[in-house]
């Protein structure tokens, strides 16, 4: 079944096909559509709902859901980020327990917003998988993985929507809509070697973090949206991430360019995928919405499987 949906409701039909307990959000633009759209049929799906003092608060709201096994989600621009980068950071060291998504919207060219951010970055710091949807379809399907692969890792997993995706509008193929159960059958068990982050915890959680990384890459590798996406005609190629994937793919085709594409739809991108591409081009022009993560990521590939390669990127000058 099909509905036409903002990328923002897109968003929260994710959420509700999950199965998600508890979502806590501080509003601000582009995301504030999310939580509008959850909250009439909150009663309906068992859902608590809240709006939270401020970004921290409902990020903790959320890490204490997820420690007794509800599903939760946490919901704010990316300048809330920053407030909610303390327990944000320490999270990545203890994990979860229910599966967890924080949801940083990003607003390039500042419509609504004092400056610009780009949430990737906070997924590389914090060691934890970042997604990054090019349409509301992608925005939707991306949620409910999400929280699959939050628990398959016991990691909170970063969802990046940017402006242009939240306000945009399209068909979305939508699944069935999960009850919760009555959260009283869940319960918080003590750990204080996991939980409690002391110094002496916080130096053994973070290897358990480092020991993740591998097991991270494997997940996103399999992801549908770093599959299938792989066009190789030309010595030329674009690699391009989120949305920006989707204006390289018109423009290809309006221009009828002989040029190859690679989207992206995860951070960190999937190894074998970008090697194979960067093998097949000669020069590669990096497109994506605001800092250069994935032309960093690639300048580092090209090191080992292509050192010939002319990489094109706001690093080079090459796009502003």
């Amino acid at each position: 079944m099909k509905e036409y949906l903002l990328g923002n409701a897109a968003i929260a039909r994710g959420i509700l096909e999950a199965g998600a307990g508890v979502v806590t959000s501080y509003p601000g633009t582009p995301a504030s559509e999310i939580v509008e759209s959850l909250a009439p049929v909150s009663k309906e799906y068992n859902l608590h709902i809240e709006w939270s003092v401020n970004e921290k608060v409902a990020l903790e709201v959320a890490i204490g859901a997820s420690w007794t096994g509800v599903r939760s989600a946490t919901i704010m621009k990316h300048v809330g980020l920053n407030v909610a980068a303390d327990p944000f950071m320490t999270l990545a060291y203890t994990g979860v327990k229910g599966g967890l998504v924080v949801i940083s919207s990003d607003d390039p060219f500042c419509h609504s917003s004092q400056n610009e951010q780009d949430s990737r970055r906070y997924a590389q710091f914090a060691c934890i998988p970042c997604l990054d949807p090019a349409d509301p379809q992608e925005a939707k399907d991306m949620t409910v993985y999400a929280f699959k692969l939050s628990e398959e890792l016991e990691l909170p997993v970063l969802l990046r929507p940017t402006t242009r995706v939240s306000h945009a509008r399209a068909d979305v193929d939508v699944g069935k809509c999960k009850t919760k159960k009555s959260p009283t059958s869940q319960e918080f068990v003590k750990n204080p070697a996991r939980w409690v982050a002391l110094p002496a915890h916080a130096r053994q959680r973070h290897s358990v973090l480092l020991d993740k990384q591998n097991a991270i890459k494997t997940a996103l590798k399999n992801a549908p949206w770093n599959q299938h996406l792989l066009v190789l005609k030309g010595d030329t190629g674009v690699i391009a991430s989120g949305i920006s994937g989707l204006y390289a793919e018109e423009a290809i085709e309006r221009l009828e360019s002989d040029v190859s594409i690679l989207r992206i739809g995860t951070f960190p991108p999937p190894d074998d995928l970008c090697a194979e591409f960067i093998k097949h081009v000669s020069k590669v022009l990096i497109i994506e919405e605001l800092e250069p993560v994935l032309e960093e990521y690639v300048e580092r590939a090209a090191r080992e499987h292509n050192p010939e390669l002319e990489i094109l990127g706001k690093n080079t000058g090459g796009i502003l």
